[in-house]
């Protein structure tokens, strides 16, 4: 309920309550009454919008998700930062020449803190990681939400702040994730694209996201290819990005 409605509440509440004490006192009492009834509600009120303000500082902010590790942190405020408009998959323009259309997953920015596959190499070739390949087409997005669920809140020192499925529909995915200490929130995405599966895992804020994103898709492509025998296009030195 909104703060300002709920005091508004009681200082009404109060007031009816202090009137009907005053009509029914006697008329030598009027004077006293009227002072004694300005001061309570004045106490009243300073007291009330203080334990209204008090209990809402103290109600554990960080604590978007409910299976994040623990509530140490809780009284930080969490940096998270505004849902892209960009999810989902749309049509989208090539940043590389000479331009072309497509549609696929939002593009990765300049900043390295986001991993794209849906995108063409030339338009963010830093930021680029190859579509994973899926053995069973019809059930691929089934099986990465089967490693979703049971993912390990905290595995590589990160997502300690739990993570939860925005989005589940017919060949795709969105996931948020939120980190431990301050509440930071990567999107990702998984989008089921003719016999391949196209993945972003970007943040919001910041610049550097200290290798997060790269640990998240190396957990859940890993148990992909040992659970559900998928084929990762790994580099020379055995990592997916």
């Amino acid at each position: 309920m909104n703060t300002f409605f709920l005091i508004s509440l009681i200082v009404s509440s109060l007031q009816l309550s202090a009137a009907a004490y005053s009509t029914n006192s006697n008329s030598n009492d009027k004077k006293n009454v009227c002072f004694s009834r300005d001061a309570f509600l004045r106490k009243t009120i300073i007291a009330t919008t203080a334990s209204i303000f008090t209990a809402s500082a103290t109600t554990p902010s960080a604590l978007a998700f409910d299976n994040r590790l623990d509530d140490k942190y809780s009284d930080r405020t969490p940096q998270v930062g505004s849902q892209p408009t960009n999810i989902g998959v749309k049509s989208r323009s090539s940043r590389s020449y000479p331009p072309t259309d497509y549609d696929g997953l939002a593009p990765c920015d300049t900043r390295p803190n986001c991993w794209c596959s849906s995108t063409p190499f030339k338009d963010a070739p830093a930021r680029y990681i190859s579509s994973w390949d899926p053995p069973k087409s019809s059930s691929a997005i089934k099986e990465v939400k089967k490693i979703i669920d049971t993912y390990e809140v905290g595995q590589g020192g990160i997502d300690g702040g739990g993570y939860k499925v925005i989005s589940e529909e017919e060949g795709y995915l969105y996931v948020q994730f939120q980190s431990y200490k301050s509440g930071y929130i990567d999107d990702v995405e998984f989008w089921y694209n003719s016999n391949k599966v196209d993945i972003r895992s970007a943040s919001r804020l910041g610049q550097s996201d200290l290798g997060v994103n790269g640990k998240r898709l190396e957990y859940i492509g890993r148990r992909l290819e040992k659970e559900y025998q998928w084929n990762l296009n790994r580099r020379k030195n055995g990592s997916l990005v």
